[in-house]
């Protein structure tokens, strides 16, 4: 019994398909769920540094100068800005100064709630800035302008614990995800897997057993019957190959038989010559044996599909003349009458096929009719028509045992029916009440 590797085996392909699509899956839309987020708390977040600097930008004072208690963290940088003058106002220490000429140049793009907006923010290292300004609506319309910086590093650390949460959550996934396919597969496979089992302790004989068919009407119950309906192909196979044998046996038989018979026969009489009676019997028997012989041949060259129709244009009542002409001496010898009747038009009974290969067919048909026969009626010929189709019937009476004489001239039966159907045409056999019928159908 031969098992499959693990990693050939369907069930792991199933699950290693099934964990590629999750992954592609899982991946595409964390993706998105990531993204999302990220540009959600970094957008939360630079509205809360927004609304922090727009309530300290509120209370800044110029005359006189007052700048409200900002936290630790919170770095600012104030200047008052007018058609006349621009002058820093305040400055934290520690203030990153090497980005006020981003900021200095800048105007007011976006508008935002009320008097106040924000037109540039920058991210520098971990630090994130923001500038606001308000309207004073004095003589000169100035304008105070304010630089919010704060550390970013709590919500980019934020970020990166979603990352790195969102990168387990998939790897403990696709590990369960590739758990439960192979799991499930299996289970799935179990029905192909008894199919198996079943199908390895099946032996090749004339009756061979079924593959249970499961009553859920699915592809494993199709496999199923299609398995079953091999099987019966197998056994039909066998028991020809065997009847074959059986045939040819019996064919081999009796020519061997009557050849050692004569043999043995004038070897006891003691005779040192051999009469032309002895000579004429065994050639008679040598001449059946190479006709045997020939007929394997060609039911192998049938069997194999590589028997070649030479086929041409005849008239079928003249191809059946021809034939009753060959067999009449062995049909006179065996005292058999014919009656023969055809009922078709000339013109229908054009022919295109192997004219010699139906010969053999009819030579073999009525060599039958006379070998296991009975003289007690005679041989009866008929080609008639019928829904355009020509039929060339042949009928005799049988002499004994039905399963007997189907013993002797199934071989010859079997190359009849193969050249007949090669030819396209049908070939119909029937028996019962001491006669036998063979019809050819065109």
């Amino acid at each position: 019994m031969r098992f499959p590797g693990i990693f050939s085996s369907i069930r792991f392909k199933i699950a290693a398909a099934f964990s590629l699509v999750f992954i592609a899956i899982a991946f595409i839309t964390n993706f998105l769920i990531f993204t999302y987020l990220r540009e959600n708390l970094l957008d939360t977040h630079m509205r809360f540094l927004f609304q922090e600097a727009t309530g300290i930008v509120n209370d800044v004072r110029v005359d006189p100068v007052q700048i409200p208690i900002t936290d630790e963290e919170q770095l600012i940088y104030v200047w008052y800005e007018s058609f006349s003058a621009s002058y820093p106002v305040y400055e934290k220490s520690g203030f990153p100064a090497q980005v006020l000429p981003f900021f200095q140049d800048a105007s007011v793009e976006t508008a935002g709630v009320d008097e106040f907006a924000f037109s540039k923010t920058l991210t520098l290292d971990t630090l994130d800035i923001i500038m606001v300004e308000r309207a004073l609506f004095d003589a000169d319309n100035g304008t105070i302008r304010l630089l919010l910086s704060q550390d970013n590093q709590a919500i980019y650390s934020q970020i990166d614990s979603i990352r790195t949460n969102l990168i387990w959550a998939n790897a403990l996934s696709i590990l369960l995800s590739t758990v439960l396919a192979y799991i499930v597969s299996g289970l799935s496979l179990k029905p192909i897997q008894k199919v198996i089992a079943k199908a390895q302790v099946i032996q090749a004989s004339e009756q061979m057993e079924r593959l249970p068919v499961a009553k859920v009407k699915d592809e494993i119950g199709e496999l199923s019957l299609t398995i079953n309906e091999m099987i019966e192909r197998i056994e039909s196979s066998i028991k020809n190959q065997n009847q074959f044998f059986a045939m040819a046996a019996h064919e081999l038989r009796t020519p061997l038989a009557n050849m050692q018979s004569e043999l043995e026969y004038r070897m006891s009489t003691g005779e040192k010559e051999v009469s032309p009676e002895t000579l004429t019997s065994l050639r008679e028997e040598v001449i059946r044996l190479k006709n045997i012989v020939q007929d394997f041949l060609l039911m192998s060259q049938l069997k194999s599909e590589t028997l070649v129709l030479r086929k041409s244009h005849f008239r079928l009542d003249d191809l059946l003349y021809d034939t009753l002409e060959r067999m009449r001496p062995a049909l006179t010898k065996s005292t058999f009458e014919l009656k023969l009747s055809i009922n078709v038009a000339p013109e229908k009974l054009e022919l295109h096929a192997d004219r010699e290969k139906l010969e053999g067919v009819l030579v073999n048909l009525f060599d039958n009719a006379r070998k296991y026969g009975t003289n007690a009626r005679p041989i009866t010929v008929q080609i008639t028509e019928a829904d355009d189709q020509l039929s060339l019937s042949i009928q005799n009476a049988l002499a004994a045992d039905l399963a007997l004489i189907q013993k002797g001239m199934g071989l010859g039966l079997q190359i009849a029916r193969k050249i007949v159907e090669k030819h396209g045409f049908g070939f119909e056999k029937e028996e019962g009440e001491g006669m036998f019928r063979v019809r050819v159908v065109i």
